[in-house]
């Protein structure tokens, strides 16, 4: 059997892999509409791979996967950005080095997230040197092309006129409010998506039988409970009639309802588990918590309030 020099991996598993991860790749592109969503499936392929064939095999398949999927999309007519599948795909390659070093959960999710969001930094400035723009007006342009998108999509989609007239009038003002809360929305879903594959590669590296961190008991995870002066602080700022405090303040609330909403699903598992709830009930919790916005809320304030309520008497049980 032929295998790939230097790394001991047959062909045949070396050109399933790139079609696998290839295949992924163009799916999520195709199918707009799973969104982030689809966005956190990306990695995965590329952190098993990379994990399960090595560095320079695994590079291999990220990078002709790449190509190959970008070669596919255009040729069906679909304009999928490079840097957009380049940092997903990158993730796995971060996640799978992170993994190797057996950190705790917040070291993990800390490091992923600081590298991801590094490197997008530096794609941005290498974009607006080419562009020959600001990075802050390439994030700009970006952000007033996706309103324009969506209004278009919506239209599309049969939204009442109504409501595609209101958003097409305030285009400029939501614009505007995005441009404001972009870093708060980039470390948002840098975050999930880190969290997400995570997850993710827990469940596929054991069902593969390969070693994989185990973190301990996620569902005991809770957040420091000095981290409820953060929301207090922002929402002073939010009170404050300036747009720059307001601003400041709605990033860094967005950010911690974020954090706390991972809580709330570290308490809704820890009673899935204590009450056999069955595994598709589980998964169907889980959907329906992130399908509903207003559910979402309710996971993030229960989150909030086990700072003082402790649903799982954690400090009983630590004491």
């Amino acid at each position: 059997m032929f295998r790939l020099p230097g790394e001991g991996v047959p062909y045949k598993g070396f050109s399933l892999a790139v079609a696998i991860t290839s295949v992924v790749f163009i799916t999520v592109a195709v199918i707009s509409v799973l969104g982030l969503f689809g966005a956190a499936f990306v990695p995965v392929p590329v952190l098993y791979y990379y994990s399960r064939l090595g560095r320079l095999s695994g590079i291999l398949v990220f990078a002709l996967s790449l190509a190959v999927a970008l070669a596919v999309l255009r040729g069906l007519g679909f304009q999928t950005g490079l840097v957009y599948f380049f940092l997903l795909g990158f993730l796995g390659i971060v996640l799978s080095e992170v993994l190797r070093k057996d950190f705790s959960i917040e070291k993990t999710v800390i490091y992923c997230v600081g590298v991801l969001l590094s490197l997008g930094l530096a794609l941005l400035i290498c974009l607006s040197l080419i562009s020959g723009s600001m990075p802050w007006s390439v994030i700009v342009n970006h952000i007033s092309v996706v309103v324009q998108e969506s209004i278009d999509m919506y239209s599309r989609a049969g939204i009442p006129i109504q409501h595609i007239e209101f958003i097409r009038k305030n285009a400029d003002q939501i614009t505007h409010l995005l441009v404001g809360l972009f870093p708060s929305i980039a470390l948002v879903a840098t975050l999930f998506l880190v969290w997400v594959n995570i997850l993710e590669g827990k469940w596929l590296f054991k069902k593969k039988g390969m070693w994989y961190p185990s973190f301990g008991d996620l569902s005991l995870w809770r957040t420091p409970d000095k981290a409820v002066w953060f929301v207090v602080i922002a929402g002073v700022f939010i009170m404050i009639p300036l747009e720059v405090f307001r601003i400041m303040g709605l990033n860094v609330l967005i950010v911690l309802l974020f954090i706390y909403t991972l809580q709330g699903l570290a308490i809704m598992s820890f009673f899935f588990q204590t009450k056999n709830v069955p595994v598709l009930l589980r998964a169907f919790g889980y959907l329906l918590v992130f399908v509903q916005q207003f559910l979402l809320l309710i996971v993030a304030g229960l989150g909030l309030i086990d700072t003082w309520v402790d649903f799982r008497k954690l400090d009983k049980k630590s004491s």
